[in-house]
């Protein structure tokens, strides 16, 4: 899917309803006893935006938004309120393939075994700071270090990084996102009050769903 960088409106996304979501199959067998299977190894987010939308502007926002980006036809960016940022203590740069070289960005959510490392695959590298920890001392490599914006790849210079290294990160990150809808809703319930008040707009669900990126 092509991804366009043309940000969902913030102003908007504030007012989301934010789902995270797994895909899980229960079995339960005829004595009552229930087994799981967890069927997807990453979780996905999804945001209802119709929430957000009380206006002729904020609908107006959308409207532009949706056309440019042809609606499901194309994924963009998205700043998850909620969540959009990472310190340093659960930002993970991690091996991304056989080599020790491949590296890419993760964030940590919980601790210990079943811990979950979420991909980042779009940071906002103008923010990022990378650490290195060695032999209980840690130090900012940022200056060798670089990191895609499209993939969330890390390259670090030659010699900086050793083995027995740890490496973390921290700042913001943006959600590849696209529309799970070709059908813009939206109903005209009232104006505000005055002469040339505005337009109030009401949106019966406007779906976005997170596009998984990379492996």
């Amino acid at each position: 899917m092509e991804f366009v960088d043309i940000l969902f409106p913030p102003r908007i996304a504030m007012g989301a309803q934010r789902k995270t979501r797994w895909r899980t199959t229960i079995v339960q067998t005829q004595s009552g006893r229930e087994f799981s299977n967890q069927e997807w190894s990453r979780a996905q987010h999804t945001y209802d935006v119709g929430f957000a939308v009380r206006t002729a502007t904020d609908y107006d926002a959308i409207v532009q938004h949706f056309h440019s980006v042809r609606a499901r036809a194309m994924s963009f960016p998205l700043q998850d309120k909620l969540d959009f940022q990472c310190t340093a203590d659960r930002g993970l740069v991690v091996n991304a393939g056989g080599s020790p070289t491949e590296l890419s960005l993760a964030k940590k959510y919980g601790a210990g075994a079943y811990a979950y490392n979420r991909a980042i695959t779009r940071p906002v590298v103008a923010t990022l700071t990378v650490y290195r920890l060695r032999s209980g001392a840690t130090t900012n490599i940022t200056a060798s270090t670089t990191v895609s914006a499209t993939t969330g790849a890390v390259v670090i210079a030659g010699g900086v990084f050793l083995p027995g290294d740890v490496l973390s990160w921290s700042g913001r990150f943006l959600v590849p996102c696209r529309y799970d809808t070709d059908e813009l809703p939206a109903l005209i319930v009232d104006r505000r009050v005055g002469e040339g008040g505005e337009m109030l707009v009401r949106c019966d669900g406007i779906s976005i769903v997170e596009v998984r990126e990379g492996a």
